[in-house]
């Protein structure tokens, strides 16, 4: 069993509000993201008041054995933007794991296509739909493009308060030894110059 630290930046899709948050409950509009496709994983996922653990399958999309009913059939990816950095979203919810599994299928349909490329990403509203007794919402999104892979989605996230050093400074230049500098000419007044 794996159990993943919740203190990086993530955010989460609030089905009944139909409404983004971040880690610190805030809403927030969700821009046009890159989502990067080899960070997708599937698992178990159970979420209760203070815990997070995260059974991860052997293979995505391979139901591993449940470990115990409170877990539900979940995913992690990483998206990124300028506004919100590299963020994870990671879920469990009927409705959620529907609108994310639509955008996956069309990216990753296109994935061959677009080598060292990451598809960007749109939320675009989401649908109420019943299941069961219950009430949710489908986040929709529509691929836009496809993008170089920022170097973001790459860094160590562990590193993320790390503050590149400034560059050294230029060694001063090696100087040569100065020439002698010629004897002044003499002073002289202007009625002199002139005669």
């Amino acid at each position: 069993m794996l159990t993943l630290s919740s203190s990086g930046a993530y955010i989460r899709f609030m089905a009944q509000a139909k409404q983004w948050e971040n880690k610190d409950k805030e809403p927030i509009t969700l821009p046009l993201m890159v989502m990067d496709l080899d960070s997708v994983r599937t698992g178990w996922l159970l979420l209760a008041v203070g815990q997070r653990d995260w059974v991860e399958d052997s293979q995505v999309g391979v139901k591993g054995k449940q470990p115990s009913p409170e877990y539900k059939y979940g995913f992690s990816v990483k998206l990124y933007s300028k506004t919100t950095g590299v963020v994870e979203w990671c879920a469990n919810g009927v409705g959620v794991n529907k609108g994310f599994q639509a955008i996956f299928n069309a990216c990753d349909k296109l994935a061959e296509q677009n080598p060292g490329k990451v598809p960007v990403i749109s939320y675009d509203g989401a649908t109420a739909i019943k299941i069961g007794v219950g009430n949710t919402a489908i986040p929709n999104f529509s691929l836009k493009n496809w993008v170089t892979r920022p170097a973001a989605l790459d860094a160590d996230q562990a590193d993320a308060d790390f503050e590149e050093p400034a560059p050294a400074a230029a060694p001063a230049p090696v100087r040569q030894a100065a020439k002698p500098k010629p004897a002044p000419a003499p002073v002289q007044d202007d009625e002199e110059m002139f005669n």
